[in-house]
């Protein structure tokens, strides 16, 4: 009994780390977006543009630049 007690709190450890993971790489991700966004206000403001398309072209790019920055998550574990 002992032993499935192990390999159940083993599992329950594992299943934390990867959501822990997740949770930190959709964290980086939504904060890339929010500092992009910011560029992109930032330069829509100083050159003239549309601020509501600036803004979204921005946390795009910056979303996109931050998934691909961040550490990919291991599927093995899961």
């Amino acid at each position: 009994m002992a032993e499935a007690k192990d390999i159940l709190d083993k599992v329950k450890q594992l299943k934390s780390n990867s959501d822990s993971m997740a949770l930190k790489k959709m964290k980086g991700t939504v904060s890339g977006a929010m500092i992009g966004m910011g560029g992109g206000l930032l330069i829509g403001f100083t050159r003239g543009y549309n601020l509501v398309s600036s803004a979204f072209v921005g946390a795009l790019i910056g979303g996109v630049i931050s998934q691909i920055l961040l550490p990919k998550l291991d599927d093995s574990n899961e």
